[in-house]
C-alpha cells in the first residue's frame, strides 16, 4: 500500500517523521499550490495535486491530509473521498494510548507524548497534538485540533472542527461545540456553544458568531 501526503507545509513534516518511525514509506506529497524551488520534503517528492491525482490508483493508496486549518482539512479529505481515495493514521510511537477501549478513526494524527485514556473515542481527521492528555469517556469529533500541551479531563466532549489552542485546559464533563475555538492558554470550566470564540482564565466567550 502506498502512503500519501496531501499538504506540504510544517505539519508535513511532523507526519512524514511519525510514519517513518511507524515503518511507513510515504510514496508522495501533493499540494494545490507547492511553494516554488521546494520539491521535497525529506527526500519525499512534491508533485501539483492537479497533475498527480489522476494518476494515483485508489486500490492501492492511503492517505492523510496533512493541513493544520480545520475547514482546509475538511475541504481536502472530502476532496479525496469523493475521488475514491482511502486514509491511513498516524501514531507517534511514544504515544501512551490505553489498551481498552479506545478509538481511533482513520485520517487522524496522534503526535509525540500524548496520553489517552480508556473508553475515549477519536473521530476522523483529528489532529492530536505534541504533549496532550486526553482522560477517560472523551469524545472528539471529526476535524479538531488540539494544539500542543492540551489537557483534557473526563467526559469531556469537542464536536466537529473545534480548535483548543495551545496549553488550554477543559474541566470534567465540559462539551465543545461545532466549531469554536479557545484561545491559548485557556481554562474551560463551562461548556460552550458551537461557533464561538473564548479565551481567559476562566475562558469567557468574546465572539458568539465566530468563523475563521
Amino acid at each position: 500500500m502506498n502512503t500519501y501526503l496531501y499538504g506540504c507545509g510544517g505539519h508535513a513534516k511532523v507526519i512524514i517523521d511519525i510514519l517513518s518511525r511507524q515503518q511507513q514509506v510515504i510514496t508522495a506529497i501533493v499540494d494545490d499550490n507547492p511553494p516554488r524551488g521546494i520539491t521535497e520534503i525529506y527526500g519525499t517528492p512534491i508533485y501539483l495535486a492537479a497533475e498527480k491525482l489522476i494518476k494515483i490508483n485508489t486500490e492501492n493508496s492511503q492517505w492523510i491530509a496533512a493541513i493544520g486549518n480545520n475547514r482546509t482539512r475538511q475541504y481536502i479529505t472530502q476532496k479525496i473521498t469523493n475521488l475514491g481515495y482511502s486514509f491511513t493514521t498516524a501514531i507517534h510511537p511514544s504515544a501512551q494510548i490505553a489498551l481498552v477501549g479506545v478509538e481511533i478513526a482513520s485520517g487522524t494524527v496522534i503526535m509525540a507524548n500524548t496520553a489517552i485514556n480508556s473508553e475515549t473515542k477519536i473521530n476522523h481527521h483529528v489532529i492530536i497534538n505534541t504533549g496532550t492528555t486526553i482522560d477517560h469517556d472523551c469524545i472528539i469529533d471529526d476535524y479538531c485540533h488540539i494544539a500542543p500541551g492540551c489537557s483534557l479531563a473526563g467526559q469531556v466532549r469537542l464536536g466537529r472542527g473545534v480548535l483548543l489552542g495551545v496549553g488550554t485546559k477543559v474541566c470534567p464533563g465540559v462539551e465543545i461545540g461545532d466549531g469554536t475555538t479557545c484561545g491559548a492558554g485557556s481554562v474551560v470550566i463551562h461548556s460552550l456553544p458551537s461557533h464561538c470564540l473564548a479565551y481567559g482564565c476562566p475562558a469567557k466567550i468574546v465572539d458568539r458568531n465566530y468563523f475563521p
